[in-house]
């Protein structure tokens, strides 16, 4: 690396969450790990910085930030943003100005309709018909309640869910929205649900509030299997493990204790922080992405870079091949848990991909 070059910098959009900072998150670590590799390659061709913008998930900071970086012309490429609402409001901005913008696991489908947005993931249509399946045809559902967060992402999922379950023949016996941050009634919301009987409880919720959710539904005699999504899975908010009490999540990312492309990425994340890594794959991913498009480029500009992403059809990375179509990953799978209680605590035992399993 010649240290008498410019710098050339990428942005990492990303939002920290009450009692979670953005730096322990799983996709800063991921990213991180990224720049230090790349810092350590002495022929990476450019000086290579990467900036954190924390919204701490408050869109009109998002915007702004956006600004801040499509007005600074080292910026060539933009990481994250991680969650749908934040992806929402930062995406047009990017693609106004011509960056590519990598998320590791931002899902709504309407994001696909900003030529520079491209995501690791499958997007909420995929997932929403794989949670159907899931829920039908594995777990034997006919009638279901949801229970999702009031956000962008929770009524995307919780629509999208919605229409594929009824479309596979199944009835949605009750939805109910919940408020983020606000005081809710979760003995109200459990005699819905029990009202309701139905025999699985789909919950579209965050770490944050599932916890609050999970229990009181159980403390109110909802003993009904729960399925939730990949935003849940790290800390267990939803319980599961006890006789009677199913908890199973779905994960629509790298699971890096399976992938052996995943294996040094592995060894030297654990190594460094705690192994919760949910979405870091995809971070290191983006990150690498971006970097391999600066190389390739004659020179590293924001028209360069992204016409290099456009055109890559042969990444190799962490997370599996990346082949991108329209912005959207092909090919990308949806995994399936149970939690199973231990002596140490909660465990997830991995039962495969929906296309191996249903």
């Amino acid at each position: 690396m010649d240290s008498d070059e410019p710098s050339t910098r990428i942005a990492l959009s990303i939002s920290s969450r009450p009692g979670r900072p953005a730096d322990e998150q799983p996709t800063y670590r991921g990213a991180i790990i990224a720049m230090d590799e790349l810092h350590a390659d002495d022929e990476f061709p450019v000086e290579l910085e990467l900036e954190v913008f924390d919204d701490e998930g408050d869109t009109d900071r998002t915007v702004a930030y956006a600004n801040e970086i499509v007005e600074d012309d080292s910026f060539v490429g933009v990481v994250g943003p991680m969650g749908s609402s934040e992806a929402l409001a930062n995406a047009p901005i990017f693609s106004d100005a011509g960056i590519a913008q990598i998320s590791p696991c931002a899902s709504h489908p309407d994001l696909a309709r900003y030529e520079t947005f491209y995501r690791l993931v499958a997007n909420e249509d995929v997932q929403g018909h794989e949670l159907s399946r899931i829920s039908q045809e594995y777990l034997d559902a006919d009638d279901v309640a949801v229970v999702y967060t009031d956000d962008d992402w929770g009524n995307s999922v919780a629509e999208i869910y919605t229409r594929e379950f009824e479309a596979l023949g199944g009835t949605v016996a009750m939805s109910a929205a919940y408020a983020v941050g606000e005081e809710s009634n979760v003995a109200e919301l459990a005699e819905r649900v029990l009202e309701a009987d139905p025999d699985l409880v789909f919950l579209v919720v965050h770490a944050n509030e599932g916890r609050e959710i999970s229990s009181g539904l159980r403390d109110h005699g909802v003993d009904v299997p729960f399925l939730g999504t990949d935003a849940m899975k790290p800390q267990f908010p939803l319980g599961g493990g006890e006789e009677g009490r199913d908890v199973y999540h779905t994960h629509a990312g790298a699971d890096f204790q399976r992938l052996p492309s995943a294996t040094a990425f592995r060894d030297e994340y654990v190594d460094r922080y705690p192994p919760d890594s949910t979405y870091s794959p995809e971070a290191y991913d983006a990150v690498m992405i971006l970097a391999e498009a600066i190389r390739r480029a004659e020179t590293p500009t924001r028209e360069n870079v992204l016409a290099e992403v456009e055109k890559m059809d042969d990444f190799e990375g962490v997370s599996g091949a990346v082949v991108f179509d329209d912005g959207e990953r092909a090919n990308a799978y949806i995994g399936l848990y149970k939690v199973r209680l231990t002596d140490d605590g909660r465990e997830l035992d991995y039962l495969g991909t929906t296309n191996e399993i249903i």
